[in-house]
């Protein structure tokens, strides 16, 4: 039981500490236990990337045992790709700068994360129209700015409104061209709601930190 909860917890703690005193001391003595650390950091990470694929091919067989019929062609074809790129990227002469893995990574990779991306337009669409629904007072708000925002972005608004810049007093009614009105949402009534959700995430990431650290938080551990 010591070796499964409290010796994790124990390093945790002390390295979580070094690296806070490290991060605000300049003391030569703990300044490279950072640098040692972070080291670590990447030789775990490149074996959490080596414990995911295992998984992948685990979960990969256990489809094709349990699927039947046209469909097995999906777990075959995850089976296969992973195989095959990383037969060509680990073992033939040039490593990852070699010709076929180099063709299949520009001529398939590419094109089918263009396409996921692709796919993803039609869901942030089909949920704009539903959000964008003037059903109350703050949706009517949000689709007013959201109007306004693509109408700048495309020559029309920009046409729409171009005689303002040259009236008589062209810096005072520059303001209300529609470039001008979408560039100031976007800097200053987006960028505030962007920083809120930041420093929003970034206290939660500070709350759950002290958590872990403090022992409160085991679910990593396999507690509840």
């Amino acid at each position: 039981m010591f070796l499964k909860r409290q010796l994790p917890f124990a390093i945790t703690l002390i390295v979580s500490l070094i690296l806070i005193i490290s991060y605000f001391s300049p003391h030569p003595t703990v300044s490279p236990l950072r640098s040692i650390f972070q080291d670590w950091y990447m030789i775990i990470a490149a074996f959490t990337m080596f414990v995911g694929i295992l998984s992948l091919v685990k979960v990969t067989i256990k489809k094709l045992k349990n699927t039947h019929g046209v469909e097995i062609i999906y777990p075959l074809t995850t089976l296969t790709s992973l195989l095959v790129m990383s037969f060509f990227g680990l073992f033939m002469s040039g490593g990852l700068d070699n010709v076929v893995f180099d063709y299949m990574f520009q001529y398939i990779m590419v094109p089918l994360q263009a396409t996921m991306f692709s796919l993803l337009a039609f869901y942030i669409a089909s949920a704009s129209f539903r959000a964008f629904r003037a059903k109350s007072t703050m949706a009517t708000i949000l689709l007013i700015t959201a109007f306004v925002v693509m109408l700048g972005r495309v020559p029309v608004g920009e046409y729409i409104t171009g005689n303002l810049l040259h009236f008589p007093e062209s810096q005072f009614w520059s303001r209300f061209h529609i470039p001008h009105v979408t560039e100031w949402i976007m800097n200053v009534i987006n960028m505030a709601g962007q920083r809120a959700i930041l420093i929003g995430a970034a206290l939660g990431v500070m709350g759950t930190s002290i958590k872990i650290i403090l022992g409160i938080e085991r679910s990593h551990l396999g507690g509840e």
